[in-house]
């Protein structure tokens, strides 16, 4: 082989092995980005829980139900204890505690004290984990089960 031709021939093969390595990239981004908004269903969830990037979905499209008050106060005292919350989930979750009776009352509900572990229950059986949430996901999720406890259980 010539030489010269040498340098063309590495620039032509790099040039043609880069689209195979745009595509390897690409789906570890997607990969990433997956595992960034929320871990897989079944690692350590026992319960039949559901995944985050089901839970975003469900919330965004409206088509969930939340269940008992007192599950939502306890997400939302979970989404508190992460970082995840801002005031108004605090006021919230307040106003669902007074709701039901106070939390010493809510304290001795099941429902609450899986929301404090970060289980929402759905109104139609369904239990989402929020444990393995990520950052910028967890916030997206307690802002949306906020507004949606303000909607469902206060007339907000």
């Amino acid at each position: 082989m010539n030489l010269r031709f040498l340098p063309a021939a590495l620039l032509t093969a790099s040039i043609a092995a880069s689209p195979m390595a745009s595509a390897f990239s690409f789906d570890s981004v997607k990969k990433n980005a997956g595992e960034m908004m929320s871990g897989q269903s079944s690692q350590g969830q026992g319960s039949g829980a559901t995944d985050g990037a089901s839970l975003l979905s469900s919330l965004g499209s409206g088509s969930m139900n939340l269940g008992s008050m007192q599950n939502v106060a306890g997400v939302l005292g979970y989404c508190q204890q992460q970082g995840y919350t801002e005031s108004t989930t605090d006021k919230v979750k307040n106003s669902l505690l007074e709701k039901v009776g106070g939390q010493s009352q809510a304290k001795e509900d099941a429902g609450y004290q899986q929301g404090l572990n970060g289980l929402l229950q759905g109104g139609n059986g369904q239990t989402f984990s929020l444990t393995n949430l990520k950052d910028q996901a967890g916030k997206k999720a307690c802002g949306m089960i906020t507004d949606k406890a303000m909607s469902s259980f206060l007339g907000g």
